[in-house]
């Protein structure tokens, strides 16, 4: 005996475990499915009832569409009711079963009864697929004609599924939609608004066309706004009336007032009165006034209505609801740049919301007074940022550093402002600074030799108070490495304009000091690696404390660090003797970048602080390196190696790729282990049997192979790499891949960085073609560099090697 659905949701609220609901629900659906078999008409739609609210428990109910259809073709209106239901719930467009319904749904269509052919329409307005979007579209156009006003709706809305869904006949209805905006039954000109919504939508090029509606429109809208309330109205909600609609009318302008004048201007008076005369006491009106406010700034509007739209988003924002003060936020973000001096009336509102309890009205607040900075205000909106980031939580702290940091590099009045300011912001938020950040700082001081002397005064004299924030720490060592001898050479001065005596011996204490405790114990090392730089640099800036410093440089030489450790010991080599000649001249400072700093892009990066080592991909996934349409069919074989293999493990890029043929281990560095790491390429050999082929040119990048067939049949290719640019390109990586009837195998290559103007570096490749030639030699490319702070990644395709390669 089949329950009721009451009994079948009663017992499943009854079930005490997971369980023993899905022991209810199983035995449910085998009753449900015996039903089904033996064809039992009478409890069909209570079955089909109950597996809609199983589906809704997550559960299978495959096994039920057919009947949904069965229902459809039932004669009884309640039948068929859950029929629709379930066909809306338990089937999709992509559902095979669907396409038996579409002749029963045209059949309800041209039923006798308006709700049945509501039933139709809603379905198919719901799932309906191309191929029965295409078939029933002409009764859909024939509905939208109907002296119904409910079927004229729901016509309507299902057009809009035709439109999306078959483009061939999306101006099917265009004839059709003049009638639906003049309908005086505000449900039909809703829906005659979201289609004309959604055909421009999907295609633009009509606005021009449907522009000629705009007075009907307005019209419309003028009736809403000056009609009086009434408790009995039909459409009222809160004292507005029919505030769908208005939202909907207030889109639909917008659409056709952007970058038009003439469309513009016969909307502007509307939109005022809807400014002024709708009551923002309630969320009902001011989501009439928000929708407002987007038409206003989207079109365009007269200046003064736009000081209207952004002074209603000023009242937003002393509302006590957090959804309308950050929606307000959000509107002012996107329309900051339309009147910078009306923005600024509500600068002090805007500030306050960082002090807000909601994380996200304090982001979005972020936002928008970054936006509101500009040359006239910098000094003052910088105060207070800095002033709120005394008190700023914990993880909000990184990102308004972040936005400081940018601001002042963007709009600062002068260098000297520049730099003080930064310093402030490293000394009360330095551990939340990037890492881009402090190096944007080490290179406006490298490019401004007239405050050397003035910044690493004033970093050393932060740094004798405070030595936990880290980027503080991290640009002073810098800075002290650098231009440690302004600093001890008696004219130093201080904050207050009076000189000022360091020793040397107070620099390495300073530095000792670093060492000893380190802003942040998990980036030890990375201070060490920055301290190291900085006490060979001062070898030749205070040559008195060239013993202190060897000793100091001692500490490193067997750090668990692999970096640290190398560096140390290469260090320490350079302090014997037969460097002397040539210490001065490798240890000179870092040349000022060519770039101007103060108006840079954010992305120009210089070179990592004092060396040392900055994150970035080195390892390229080379998976999908063959996947373009003019990749070989065959199965590809993968070589790639970096330029200079990674520390700790030989086969850490062939475990990546799943093996492959090896490569050739990099060169030991012997005694002169700093000729070798500055080491000169080798020549390209002097006898080629090809001419010189260019694989790659991009971007100022230049890839010339030099291709040689050897005696023993196999093809050995020379590629130079040349960087045309003025700056340098570093991490640099070139790799290839090949068919899998071609070994490749790659020697490292001469250097990680292609220095501006040269084509020093090279890389040498050997092929075996196993198919003696018959098949040519093809290489995919793929190249990453670092530019400017900037991560490129690049691909190209090499054929045409000469015959027999």
């Amino acid at each position: 005996m089949s329950i009721k659905l009451r009994e079948l949701i009663r017992s499943i609220r009854a079930a005490k475990t997971a369980a023993e609901e899905r022991a209810v629900i199983a035995r449910e659906c085998a009753l449900i499915r015996t039903a089904f078999k033996e064809d039992d008409n009478q409890f069909r739609h209570r079955n089909v009832a109950k597996l809609l609210f199983i589906h809704m428990m997550g559960y299978p109910t495959h096994f039920g569409q057919m009947e949904c259809l069965k229902l459809i073709a039932s004669s009884k209106f309640a039948e068929k009711r859950v029929g629709y239901l379930g066909l809306t719930q338990l089937l999709d467009e992509n559902t095979d079963v669907l396409m038996l319904v579409t002749n029963s749904v045209k059949h309800d269509m041209n039923h006798e009864n308006q709700y049945v052919n509501g039933l139709a329409l809603c379905a198919l307005g719901n799932i309906g697929s191309n191929e029965m979007c295409r078939a029933l579209a002409r009764e859909v156009e024939n509905m939208m004609a109907s002296p119904n006003p409910y079927l004229r709706k729901k016509a309507a809305l299902c057009a809009m599924r035709i439109v999306r869904k078959v483009d061939e006949i999306e101006d099917k209805f265009n004839g059709k939609i003049g009638n639906l905006l003049e309908d005086r039954h505000h449900g039909v000109l809703l829906a005659g608004c979201s289609l004309l919504t959604t055909l421009l939508e999907v295609n633009p090029s009509y606005i021009k066309e449907f522009r000629r509606h705009i007075p009907s429109l307005v019209r419309a809208l003028r009736n809403m706004v000056t009609s009086g309330y009434s408790s009995a109205a039909e459409y009222d909600i809160a004292g507005i009336t029919d505030p769908f609609l208005q939202a909907k009318i207030l889109r639909l302008l917008r659409i056709f007032g952007e970058r038009n004048v003439d469309a513009s201007d016969e909307m502007n008076d509307i939109l005022a009165q809807v400014a002024t005369n709708t009551e923002g006491t309630k969320n009902t009106g001011n989501s009439i006034l928000y929708e407002c406010v987007l038409t206003i700034m989207s079109i365009e509007a007269e200046s003064g209505l736009r000081v209207l739209g952004i002074n209603i988003l000023g009242r937003f924002l002393q509302s006590r609801d957090n959804n309308i003060r950050y929606v307000a936020l959000a509107t002012l973000q996107r329309v900051v740049n339309v009147d910078q001096q009306v923005m600024q009336r509500h600068r002090n509102t805007i500030i306050d919301c960082l002090k807000d309890a909601d994380i996200s009205i304090r982001k979005r607040a972020l936002d928008v007074t970054y936006s509101l900075i500009d040359e006239t205000n910098i000094k003052s909106m910088t105060k207070e940022l800095l002033n709120y980031l005394l008190v700023a939580e914990t993880d909000f702290k990184e990102e308004l550093c972040s936005k400081l940091c940018m601001a002042v590099d963007k709009f600062s009045p002068n260098r000297q402002w520049q730099i003080d300011t930064l310093i402030k912001i490293m000394c009360l938020g330095g551990s939340y600074v990037k890492e881009e950040q402090r190096e944007k700082f080490c290179r406006v001081v490298a490019a401004t030799p007239e405050l050397h002397a003035y910044t690493v005064t004033k970093l050393y004299a932060n740094m004798r108070e405070s030595l936990s924030q880290e980027a503080l720490v991290h640009v002073g060592v810098w800075c002290l490495g650098e231009f440690g001898d302004l600093l001890v050479s008696g004219n130093a001065v201080g904050p207050d304009d009076q000189p000022i005596s360091v020793s040397s011996g107070d620099v390495l204490d300073l530095l000792y000091d670093v060492v000893r405790k380190p802003p942040s114990a998990e980036k030890a090392a990375a201070t060490h690696c920055l301290v190291a730089a900085a006490l060979i640099k001062l070898v030749t800036r205070c040559p008195s404390e060239a013993e202190k410093i060897k000793k100091l440089l001692r500490r490193f030489d067997a750090s668990l660090h692999v970096d640290l450790q190398q560096r140390s010991c290469e260090f320490l080599e350079l302090l014997h003797s037969e460097w002397d000649p040539h210490r001065a001249g490798i240890l000179d400072r870092m040349p000022v970048p060519e770039k101007e700093i103060g108006g840079a892009d954010s992305r120009d990066r210089p070179a990592p602080v004092g060396g040392a080592p900055t994150g970035g991909k080195d390892l390229l996934d080379l998976n999908d390196l063959l996947d373009g349409p003019a990749a070989p069919s065959a199965t590809s074989n993968v070589v790639s190696t970096p330029a200079y293999p990674a520390s700790g493990g030989g086969g850490d890029l062939l475990d990546l790729l799943d093996g492959g043929p090896p490569t050739a281990p990099a060169p030991t560095m012997g005694g002169d282990g700093l000729l070798d790491m500055l080491g000169v390429p080798p020549a390209p050999a002097a006898s080629q049997d090809a001419p010189p082929m260019v694989a790659f040119e991009k971007n100022g990048l230049k890839i010339t192979f030099f291709p040689r067939k050897d005696a023993d049949g196999s093809t050995t290719v020379l590629a130079k790499f040349a960087n045309n640019l003025n700056v340098p390109m570093t991490n640099f990586v070139f790799e290839a891949a090949v068919p899998k009837y071609i070994t490749l195998t790659m020697q490292p290559a001469t250097g990680q960085v292609l220095p501006p103007q040269t084509d020093l570096v090279t890389q040498t490749m050997r092929c075996v073609n196993s198919t003696h030639g018959e098949k040519g030699l093809l290489m995919k490319l793929r190249i990453g560099y670092v530019c400017n702070g900037t991560p490129v990644q690049e691909m190209g395709q090499i054929g045409g090697f000469p015959l027999g390669y």
